[in-house]
Formats: C-alpha cells, structure tokens, sequence
C-alpha cells in the first residue's frame, strides 16, 4: 500500500485569500475530488478577524490546512493511501495562492514495520 504525507507550507504577497474559510472549503473540496478523492466531510473554522483552519475527511485519509494571514502564510498537509494524486491538489492551492515562497515536503509513510500492522 501506497502511503504518501505532502507538507506544503508557503508565503503569499497578497494575504486576501487566506482569510475567509468559505472559498478555501470550495477550493480544497473541488481540488480533492478532480484529484480522484472521496469527500467525506468537511470542517473549516472561521477565525475573527482572519485565518481558517480546516480538514477534509477522505476515503483516502485526509487534507488539512492551517492559515496565518497577519504573516502571510499557509500549510497544508494531503495524506493520502491509493491511487488518487495528492500532488494535484498541491498544485491546485498553489495556483490559487501564487506564493512567493514555498516548500513541499513528501514523507512515504508506506515502510511500515509489518509487525506494527499486526494485532
């Protein structure tokens, strides 16, 4: 089995887009769901003034994001098992920010110890 975490973090110059839960819940759910995921659920907070956090529960695991508007940064984590393409959904929000920076970070969670697996 196929187990890969992407860490995306970036900066943004313009911070509009990560304050307001609404569009990222849109965005994340179209993003997962054209990236071959199954959605779940959804539950994004909005904060006051700004900044969301969020998660979406897939079949596949899951995708959560985090947002810091007042410095103009956002991670995002896609967890992922099966055939659906994670790194789509990177590209998706990378798009829809235009970072200046950024990092993505791919951690294969597959080599488990079978005996872990085990009961």
């Amino acid at each position: 089995m196929t187990l890969t975490h992407l860490l995306y973090d970036c900066r943004v110059a313009d911070p509009a887009r990560l304050r307001a839960a609404a569009p990222w819940e849109r965005m994340l759910v179209e993003a997962a769901e054209a990236a071959g995921a199954t959605v779940l659920a959804a539950r994004f907070h909005q904060f006051a003034p700004a900044g969301v956090t969020g998660i979406l529960l897939l079949a596949e695991s899951h995708v959560s994001v985090h947002t810091w508007p007042e410095h103009h940064r956002a991670a995002l984590d896609v967890f992922t098992c099966g055939p659906m393409d994670a790194t789509a959904i990177v590209d998706t929000v990378r798009a829809w920010l235009d970072p200046v920076e950024e990092t993505l970070r791919t951690v294969d969670r597959s080599e488990v110890e079978p005996s872990l697996l085990q009961r």
